[in-house]
């Protein structure tokens, strides 16, 4: 049942048992947890990928069987360098679900960018491209939420980077929550589409994992899902998900 609480203390043993109590439930049953654990102090991040789709899906279903409207707010980055395709899916996905998204833009524009970079930095340092793009506006975005908790669509699947993701990252902050970690891409792709979710039509082009333009390419038969991400740089992650990030009262849960 979703309560909405405040968090409380969450010592060691409480997360090894909780860890342990969600290592076999489904995604809907650790996103109630999350829910019914975390309340206003749980948010979700989505690039509306095809994994962001169906956890935004599940999610609704949560608050609906409740007869709740979806207020858990969506943090959405927008780059500047998305495709159509990838912003027309999120304005699909709000008015099917009216869900609250929250977008954040970098504070440098592309213009200012690349006149302070060069306009071929995507390509020559991507690095410090996704921090300018990708991860100062999260930072916006968490300092101004506080989160204690993230609920995201990262699944063990994707990459080797992510093999060995757990359903909970304790050790981040705010800690990271990922219902779908142990989901295969077949299954995803099941669930999107037998309830008719909208999702990124870029996907059935071979656009197996969907960033920016500049860096994004369709992924090759037989490549893994994230070849098409960074070509040829040996970059698989963009920093948001190895950032630390300010808390409500992250002090509780290290107990």
């Amino acid at each position: 049942m979703i309560q909405m609480k405040q968090t409380k203390k969450y010592t060691r043993p409480y997360r090894l048992w909780t860890d342990y109590r969600l290592r076999h439930r489904s995604p809907r049953q650790i996103i109630r947890w999350a829910l019914d654990a975390f309340g206003e102090q749980l948010v979700m991040t989505s690039a509306f990928g095809m994994n962001g789709v169906a956890l935004i899906h599940m999610v609704y279903e949560e608050f609906r069987e409740h007869g709740l409207d979806m207020t858990i707010p969506i943090i959405f980055v927008d780059t500047g360098y998305l495709f159509p395709e990838t912003l027309e899916t999120k304005r699909r996905i709000e008015a099917a679900y009216g869900c609250r998204v929250v977008t954040y833009y970098p504070a440098l524009g592309k213009e200012e960018q690349a006149a302070r970079y060069g306009p071929d930095l995507p390509h020559r340092d991507p690095d410090l491209c996704c921090r300018l793009r990708k991860v100062e506006p999260m930072q916006r975005a968490i300092a101004e939420h506080r989160p204690v908790a993230i609920l995201n669509g990262r699944a063990c699947f994707q990459s080797s980077t992510r093999r060995t993701l757990p359903i909970i990252e304790w050790n981040y902050t705010p800690l990271r929550i990922h219902p779908l970690a142990h989901w295969s891409q077949e299954q995803v792709v099941d669930y999107v589409k037998s309830h008719h979710i909208p999702y990124n039509p870029l996907y059935d082009q071979g656009y197996l994992s969907i960033g920016c333009q500049p860096c994004t390419r369709p992924v090759k038969p037989g490549e893994p899902i994230r070849a098409g991400r960074w070509p040829g740089t040996g970059k698989s992650e963009c920093g948001i998900w190895t950032t630390e990030y300010p808390t409500a009262d992250w002090t509780v849960l290290r107990k």
